[in-house]
């Protein structure tokens, strides 16, 4: 149970600092609390945790505006990130933990800038039928994060710049492209100011979970910044492959690439937008050293898998087992 709401803003753009300091919050909650955690990055393309750097960005773009690339430790898309975008952060423990309670708070906030926000969908707010915050989500053992975005008045021409986002997301989701998606708030509210919205979100949630106090830190971030910032983190490379599957599913997006020898699945690298972080390790278990034939699928399927699961799993399999190379 929640007792005592406090508020962290950081007084960095750097994505790599930020992130570290979100890491170290999420890691040290204190008991019976939550911690809402305010920050913006300067110029950056934040991917989530199993999503392939090279496939979701225009690296090169990125690389002449100076543009950060970093990578978040929750599941989810890419999204761009100025200093026209405001980042927020729930941090509690499980038996407080409420995404929709998280989610409407944000909501309130943003009605009471007069903008006409209503959650949408698994993880996003919108107005009017535009994104204008998108939010990712994690668990680890008792420790919960909840955080997103919200667009104030984001370079709408950067994002279309450097992100790549697949023809297969824009179809599934009846868009024409990413930006005729999204919005800014400013859009519904020309006047709305960076510090009106921070104080609009704090507002927000002292009206839901109590009053904020400010939260204070010591101690060095040095080492979680060097992860964050380092290259195998952010790029995840891979190793080599045989057979490529592509497509959308009911969880995201998904790139399998997979490494098949004599009929046995030897090595496999993904990448996907899929909320929940947990789904890489699921399918590493199903498809791992796996000889292709169906009672061995299907074996792991039924241990691995709620019922609601099977169709996806299935086409995934049938796109290896009609591809593979013996």
């Amino acid at each position: 149970m929640i007792e005592k709401c406090y508020y962290i803003k950081s007084s960095s753009i750097n994505p790599y600092y930020n992130l570290a300091l979100e890491d170290y919050l999420f890691h040290n909650i204190p008991a019976n609390s939550l911690v809402f955690f305010l920050c913006q990055n300067q110029n950056t393309v934040m991917i989530g945790k199993n999503q392939n750097a090279y496939k979701e960005c225009h690296l090169q773009a990125m690389e002449e505006d100076h543009c950060y690339l970093a990578r978040r430790s929750s599941g989810g898309g890419a999204v761009f990130q100025d200093m026209g975008n405001l980042n927020y952060s729930f941090m509690m423990y499980m038996d407080s933990y409420d995404i929709e309670k998280q989610t409407q708070t944000i909501v309130n906030a943003l009605k009471s800038l007069g903008v006409p926000a209503v959650i949408s969908g698994r993880n996003d707010i919108e107005a009017d039928g535009y994104k204008v915050s998108g939010n990712a989500y994690l668990t680890e053992k008792e420790h919960c994060l909840h955080h997103g975005t919200v667009m104030l008045n984001v370079d709408k021409e950067k994002m279309f710049r450097y992100l790549n986002v697949s023809d297969k997301k824009i179809q599934a989701k009846g868009f024409d492209s990413v930006v005729s998606r999204v919005a800014n708030i400013t859009e519904f509210n020309p006047t709305i100011t960076l510090n009106q919205l921070q104080q609009a979100l704090l507002q927000a949630v002292a009206n839901t979970y109590g009053p904020l106090y400010e939260l204070n830190i010591s101690g060095s971030l040095d080492e979680i910044i060097e992860h964050y910032h380092s290259y195998k983190y952010i790029y995840n490379t891979m190793g080599r492959f045989t057979v490529i599957v592509h497509d959308y599913y009911s969880f995201g997006e998904l790139q399998m690439y997979v490494d098949i020898e004599n009929g046995t699945i030897q090595h496999i690298d993904m990448f996907t937008d899929a909320m929940d972080v947990e789904i890489e390790d699921k399918l590493h278990k199903l498809f791992d050293n796996m000889h292709i034939d169906d009672n061995s699928f299907k074996t792991r399927l039924f241990t691995l898998f709620d019922r609601d699961m099977h169709a996806d799993m299935g086409k995934i399999y049938l796109a290896i087992k009609r591809y593979m190379a013996y």
